[in-house]
């Protein structure tokens, strides 16, 4: 049978590709009206000249708060004086410190936890916590973010006047710039089903203008809901609600969650919690603007109306991966579905693929084979760089989240590190590359092989991580796409498809963190290879990376053969 039989069948391609369009459409017809707003229970009134000044004697007495310093310890007690003040001596059990340990590159860390209880004194009183959250430290070096904690002692003052049918909780946390370790044990306490609700502060009073940043990712899912509930609050408290992010940067947020904000801390456990800030989704910075008394009223007031329209009904709706699209809603398990949709092409030619190999008398393992040869080389390099975490050579994960940018450093270790990495798996690729001929695969074996890995790496990766198909498919499709493009320019515009998603995501998260694209890829592969980010994600890049390689040895081949022109119409030799 010639080699021409092994190429791929581009009219089904492109009938596959119409059937999903199709069914993609009229999934989108689904898209669901945001929710009703809801009629908030009493009146939001807040003292923010009080805040203003608790801002400043919380600066003064302890400016920076990183976890385990002496100025972590006076903020401590500055806030255990102010809830006792607020409990009074007849119901000081209403303030509790909650003392947890967290490791930290190995040494262990002593953290503490308090919080002031308010009890529900409604008539018709729920089962369920209503918690505002406060983070209490500091990254090292950074003196900022004091009137997290100092809303959230007056926010306790001022709810003490007013009933509620729900018990509040204001709860300040240690260790949110170590993985957001304080609210993530606090969480691991108690019982999740019996919370309503989390509001967290994030120096929702250092930043400029008239704009308050709403958070309200995880990892995988989002507070949709309960963050329209806290938009609508923050426009009567007179200021302008930070829009949700486009589709686009919801995916790759989902699909590589970089938020440090408290609430992932409670979505990644199932319950709804939004994040009020004066900054955008990013580390705090050293050089945040001081508190302003508009700012922080309107961020003491927002809180209220949101804590208001929490206590009206009996538990926000829990996070999940809805999308929010044109001021509508896309619903979880249509989004998966659209995602398959999006696969359905890749998964008919795989299926294909396989069908045409046996019809020209070619084993299909023969390609399989060839390309599990070329697995190898690039997932030693992954081990050993996990290992490579564990033994302490490489920054290992802080209380199993990725480290802070400022702690991760791109200098000599690193370099040294990425040059042996890079020598050891050059040296088992010569050991390889005799095992990946013998197989005796020609490169449209492989190329049919590697689509069939693809297919089925595709449906584990859309059952594992659905969102994960938002950087696969673009490199997936466009690799596909290529071995039967007839001309030059056609497959330049397919690789730079290829690379459109991670580029994307370089940029997004490189915005986060607030850093430049060349550390942005050091910070990713190392958060990755250290398994901050889970293991999942590093090795389906890996077999994906090694699938779309193997696909492009066909683009060379068929460029050898002539059928890959140039604007004169001459056959193009691949360099190399």
């Amino acid at each position: 049978m010639p080699w021409a039989m092994l190429m791929l069948n581009r009219r089904l391609y492109l009938q596959a590709w119409l059937v999903a369009v199709v069914a993609l459409l009229v999934a989108f017809l689904t898209l669901e009206p945001a929710p009703d707003d809801v009629e908030p229970n009493g009146v939001a009134t807040f003292t923010a000249a009080d805040a203003v000044k608790a801002t400043n004697d919380l600066a003064a007495a302890a400016p920076e708060r990183a976890p385990g310093t002496p100025g972590a310890q006076k903020a401590l007690e500055w806030v255990q004086v102010h809830f006792t003040e607020l409990a009074g001596k007849a119901q000081a059990d209403r303030v509790a410190t909650q003392p947890f340990v967290a490791r930290v590159t190995g040494d262990a860390l002593s953290l503490n936890n308090v919080f002031f209880t308010q009890p529900a004194n409604a008539d018709t009183k729920s089962q369920r916590n209503i918690l505002i959250v406060a983070p209490r430290d500091t990254p090292r070096g950074v003196a900022a973010g004091a009137s997290s904690t100092a809303i959230l002692v007056e926010l306790a003052r001022t709810t003490a006047k007013s009933n509620y049918r729900h018990p509040l909780i204001f709860l300040s946390v240690d260790g949110t710039s170590l993985g957001n370790a304080g609210l993530r044990w606090y969480l691991s306490m108690v019982e999740r089903s019996r919370i309503a609700g989390v509001i967290v502060l994030d120096a929702p009073g250092e930043g400029t203008g008239r704009q308050m940043h709403i958070w309200s990712g995880g990892a995988g899912r989002q507070a949709l809901a309960l963050r329209q509930l806290a938009e609508r609050s923050v426009r009567r408290a007179g200021f302008v609600a930070s829009s949700v992010p486009a589709l686009r940067s919801q995916l790759i947020r989902l699909a590589v969650p970089e938020t440090r904000g408290d609430q992932r801390a409670a979505i990644d456990l199932g319950v709804p919690a939004v994040t009020l800030s004066g900054r955008d989704e990013s580390v705090l910075p050293a050089d945040a603007s001081k508190p302003d008394q508009e700012r922080v009223d309107a961020a003491g007031t927002a809180t209220l109306e949101l804590l208001n329209r929490l206590d009206a009904i009996e538990r926000a709706n829990a996070p999940d991966a809805a999308l929010a699209y044109a001021g509508k809603i896309l619903r979880p398990s249509v989004g998966r579905l659209a995602l398959l949709l999006l696969a359905l092409p890749l998964l008919v030619m795989a299926l294909d693929a396989a069908a045409r190999v046996r019809r020209a008398r070619v084993r299909l393992s023969v390609g399989l084979r060839a390309v599990a040869w070329r697995f190898v080389s690039p997932l030693f390099a992954l081990l050993l760089a996990h290992l490579l975490t564990m033994w302490g050579v490489l920054r290992a994960p802080t209380v199993g989240r990725p480290p802070s940018p400022a702690e991760l450093t791109l200098g000599a270790r690193a370099l040294l590190v990425m040059l042996l990495l890079g020598l050891l798996s050059f040296v088992l690729w010569m050991w390889v590359r005799p095992r990946v001929n013998a197989t005796g695969a020609n490169p449209p074996a492989e190329a049919a092989g590697a689509l069939v890995w693809l297919g089925g790496i595709t449906l584990v990766a859309w059952w594992l991580t659905p969102f994960a198909l938002v950087l696969i498919l673009p490199a997936a499709h466009a690799a596909l796409a290529a071995t039967v493009a007839p001309r030059r320019w056609q497959v330049v515009a397919l690789a730079a498809l290829a690379v459109a998603a991670p580029i994307a995501v370089v940029l997004t998260v490189g915005s986060d963190i607030g850093r430049n694209p060349l550390y942005t890829v050091w910070y990713l592969c190392e958060t990755s290879v250290s398994g901050a980010r889970g293991l999942a994600g590093p090795v389906l890049a890996v077999l994906v990376g090694v699938c779309v390689w193997s696909l492009s040895t066909l683009v060379a081949f068929r460029a050898r053969k002539g059928l890959v022109r140039g604007r004169a119409g001459r056959g193009v030799r691949p360099a190399g």
